[in-house]
């Protein structure tokens, strides 16, 4: 399989490539607009096929595109793969509004090609099995940075869409049953808390930029059980008066603790197949649908 990664930002050098590399049976191909980083990149991971415009890729025989441009060039690079019937990995936020993101969902049905939103956190193997049990009464999720207040678009669609599509789990948020909280320092956001019912079940998001430290934590409660993560690694359930703690392996890769592996291992079987769950299809415009309301009513 001959996968095209265009941009090779930090994004892609920390989090896809160290997997990337290792993956049998597939090939690469580098692509970035700055030679001298393509070139190092290149070098390190002893990748021959390059370039430095993404539509010279189309002569090269690729199955599918990553890419891990900045957030305005999505759509447009999206689109154009799109088109051509190239199956298409991009980055969170796939766009920075909905109406973009809208269209490129209906071209993606139109052209019968998959559309994959790179949310790691839908992965993440410490705790995701317990996010999927149907007798989840409480999910509560909190993303926190240090001294980070920021424009309401650059803060909902950049950053604090990880909370919102980690509560979304059923892809289905009715925006009219939902409780927002919205903090301003000055003409920038401070903090963000959102909190509705939905099935049965309680959630609760929030993000805060002047918390005193990044950090994020999960809790998930059951009938008489519980259970509350701080780190994609080690977290402690709540039975019977009895605390364990529940953790990976200490050899876990930390690109698989968070979720990085079994989303490219799910990707590379999209390309495969060329078909998208329906359900993730769901989630992913129902997410973005999410996020530009919440830039309204902040």
């Amino acid at each position: 399989m001959r996968i095209a990664v265009i941009g090779l930002g930090d994004i892609a050098t920390k989090a896809y490539l160290p997997l990337l590399t290792r993956m049998p049976n597939l090939e690469l191909i580098f692509c970035t607009r700055n030679p001298e980083k393509l070139a190092a990149v290149a070098s390190e991971y002893r990748i021959a096929e390059t370039c430095r415009d993404y539509r010279e890729l189309l002569k090269m025989n690729i199955d599918g595109v990553m890419i891990h441009t900045s957030s305005e060039t999505h759509a447009a690079i999206a689109t154009f793969f799109m088109e051509q019937h190239i199956p298409v990995f991009v980055d969170k936020p796939a766009t920075l509004n909905f109406a973009d993101y809208q269209k490129l969902h209906d071209l993606s049905e139109h052209k019968s090609v998959p559309l994959f939103v790179g949310f790691n956190r839908r992965y993440i193997p410490l705790w995701n099995t317990l996010v999927g049990r149907a007798d989840l009464r409480t999910l509560t999720w909190h993303k926190h940075r240090l001294n980070l207040t920021g424009k309401a678009q650059d803060f909902i669609f950049d950053d604090m869409i990880h909370v919102i599509d980690s509560l979304n789990i059923h892809g289905n948020i009715d925006q009219q049953d939902i409780q927002s909280v919205c903090q301003k320092a000055g003409d920038e956001i401070a903090m963000i808390n959102l909190s509705w019912e939905e099935n049965g079940t309680l959630f609760n998001g929030q993000m805060n930029r002047q918390f005193g430290k990044t950090c994020e934590s999960v809790s998930l409660v059951f009938e008489n059980e519980a259970y509350q993560f701080n780190s994609f690694l080690k977290g402690e359930k709540f039975e019977d008066g009895i605390t364990q703690t529940v953790e990976l392996p200490d050899w876990t890769d930390t690109l698989e603790t968070k979720g990085f592996k079994a989303m490219l291992e799910d990707w590379l079987s999209v390309v495969a197949s060329g078909r998208m769950d329906e359900k993730a299809q769901q989630r992913n415009l129902s997410t973005h649908a999410f996020c530009e309301w919440l830039l309204g009513a902040c």
